[in-house]
């Protein structure tokens, strides 16, 4: 009977935490973002203010979350993120959330956003505030804004795999990335996320309650040189050789995360 009713609290205050995200992003679209822009003229300073406001405001959801019980968090590195400039940060993709538990943890970056994220009319203010890179489809344009933000130093995060792991299926990482890397001559950050029991995942509803309360752990990994990679190959070959090496590393730390 406690079970039960543990489960539905946290459907419960799963629905309430995710009513106040939505909410919190119209309400800095209607209201903050209009007042940052109208105060600073430089569109560079506005998307840097409007970053650490949305670093705030997501760390406020993360800890919201924890505090309604609803999930546990912990991050092991995270002051190795927030001293990051230049870098892109790689991660798996166990859940929907991921984004948000990681940038919670970075003062500023930028990301690249899905179509249909773009076009969500709670996050679509937020997104352009923060001058997130959209992935549109047109992949080239794409690359060349990532580029272009990693050489500015800005932080910028990537799931290479394109969208949330598929769980019991190794991961299967798009080249893209790497290629950004390389051109950029950025380093490279390895997070790793995991999510006990899982939830969130993909092709599952939010409701879907786990059995017990899902514990979240971001892991800080290592830190990539991507020079090295650049002057041994061409760049095309550059990049498959990173990609078979940062795959390799991501199935490692998954099989560590298992034992």
């Amino acid at each position: 009977m406690i079970s039960r009713l543990e489960r539905l609290w946290r459907q419960v205050g799963t629905a309430i935490s995710f009513a106040v995200f939505g909410l919190g992003g119209l309400a800095m679209t209607v209201f903050v973002f209009p007042l940052v822009n109208s105060i600073f003229r430089d569109r560079s300073r506005r998307a840097e203010i409007a970053q650490r406001m949305v670093h705030r405001a997501w760390r406020i959801f993360v800890k919201t979350m924890v505090a309604l019980r609803v999930m546990d968090f912990e991050a092991v590195g995270a002051d190795i993120l927030r001293r990051e400039a230049g870098t892109l940060v790689i991660a798996n993709h166990p859940s929907l959330i991921d984004v948000v538990l990681i940038m919670s943890l970075m003062d500023r970056t930028q990301c690249v956003v899905k179509p249909g994220v773009w076009k969500n009319p709670f996050m679509r203010g937020v997104i352009r505030a923060t001058n997130y890179i959209p992935n549109a489809g047109d992949s080239q344009k794409m690359v060349d804004d990532c580029v272009s933000a990693l050489k500015a130093g800005n932080n910028l995060v990537i799931f290479p795999e394109g969208s949330r792991t598929v769980s019991g299926r190794a991961m299967r990482l798009q080249r893209g990335f790497a290629a950004i890397a390389i051109r950029a001559c950025a380093p490279i950050r390895l997070v790793f996320v995991t999510c006990n029991p899982p939830t969130l995942r993909k092709g599952e509803k939010w409701y879907r309650s786990p059995p017990r309360r899902p514990v979240f752990l971001v892991r800080v990994c290592e830190r990539v040189d991507t020079e090295s990679f650049a002057r041994s190959e061409i760049a095309s070959r550059a990049a498959r050789t990173l990609t078979d090496y940062i795959a390799r590393r991501f199935e490692e730390l998954n099989c560590h995360g298992r034992s």
